[in-house]
This record gives C-alpha cells, structure tokens and sequence, in this order.
C-alpha cells in the first residue's frame, strides 16, 4: 500500500472513503479482504492517532460491515460537494452505528488532577464507530467549501483542503503531475504547427510568384 496516497484525504473518515478509488481509468479496492481491512485499520491507528481496533485478528462479518458504512459515507460525503441531499439510507447505516455506540466516561487521577478516559464496551465495533463519528465531525462542524474531490480525471479520491490558501486541486502531487504533463505536450504541440505554418506560408508564396514568372 502507497502509505502517503492513501491517507491523503487529511481526515480518517475521507480516507476510508479513499480505500476506492481509480488509477489511469481502473477500479482500484485496497480492502479486498479481511487481511487489507486489518493491515489499513493499523495503518490508520499509526497516521492519525486514533485508536480503531482492539483486536488483532479479523473478525467475521467486518469486511461486509467496511463495505456498507463506506458506501454509506460516500454518499454523504458527495452530497456535500455537489450540494444535494442524501440518501436516507446512507443517513441510516451512520445513525445505526452511532446509536449502538456502548461509550461511557470514566474517571481517574493523576498528580496534576482528575482525568476523564474514555471505554466502550464493544471494542470490536470500535473502528466502525470511529470512522462514523469522524464523519459526523467533518459533516457538521468543519467548512464544507473545502471538501474536494481531486481534479484529475483518472482519480476519485476525496479531501479536505487544509492548504494556507485553500486552492489545493489535487490529492497527491502524481495527480497533479499528469494534468501539468498534458498542457505542456499541448502548448509544445501547437507551438510547432504554429512554427510549420510560418515555414510553409512562404514557400506557397515563393511558388506562386515563380508562376507568374513564366506566364511573362
């Protein structure tokens, strides 16, 4: 897995969304199984922080349980960016996961004071909680207008614009790269037609002042 590329989206949430995508025009899943699935929840807990899984071993039923809530929050997340409502469902599948959240406070001490700590009694659905409460976030208390999708025409993936200027086009500098490579082939391309007219024109124009030569 291309670490940087796939958690690119600058919010777990979109990053998830992000394990489908396409390169150069393929589908590309990079949670095929329950392996993928517990290889990227690590991978996750190292970028972002967040602590997504108990367990070490996959356990049944979580691949199909990955594959709805992303479609769920894809669908979320592409209502915001094309302004649209979403569907019921995908509003449904997200509730249904936050509604069975066991999460309680606990509280402890340290010596520079009382601390609050967070458990649940359900850690095996703890990743799934996570990914959902994080869309929430995102969803409901961040700056819609800098929720992006890149801008390459091979890609799909979605992000989070955190840039200084929020002008950030693309979700890795390689999508950036192809559009750039294009416009340079095509400005390269018409300067030489525009150089082969100029060489041409007055050839043309050199015959024909031949021609009238011999008519004389």
């Amino acid at each position: 897995m291309d670490t940087p590329a796939l958690f690119a989206g600058g919010r777990l949430c979109l990053d998830f969304i992000n394990t489908a995508c396409m390169r150069r025009g393929v589908e590309i899943e990079f949670i095929s199984d329950g392996e993928e699935l517990m290889r990227w929840l690590r991978m996750a807990e190292e970028v972002t922080g967040t602590q997504l899984c108990d367990q070490r071993e996959y356990r049944e039923g979580m691949l199909s349980q990955a594959i709805e809530l992303r479609g769920a929050l894809h669908d979320l997340v592409h209502s915001a960016i094309e302004q649209r409502p979403p569907s019921a469902e995908s509003l449904q599948t997200v509730n249904g996961i936050l509604r069975a959240a066991p999460a309680y406070s606990q509280i402890g001490y340290e010596r520079q004071g009382f601390q609050e700590s967070h458990g649940n009694s359900r850690p095996e659905d703890q990743w799934r909680m996570a990914i959902a409460a994080d869309a929430v976030d995102l969803l409901c208390h961040s700056d819609l207008s800098l929720l992006r999708q890149c801008e390459c025409p091979s890609c799909v993936r979605v992000f989070y614009d955190t840039t200084k200027n929020h002008k950030r086009r693309w979700c890795v500098e390689k999508c950036g790269s192809a559009p750039k490579a294009a416009a340079y082939y095509r400005r390269k391309v018409a300067k030489a037609a525009e150089a082969h007219s100029k060489i041409v024109e007055p050839a043309a124009g050199d015959a024909l002042n031949a021609g009238d030569l011999r008519l004389q």
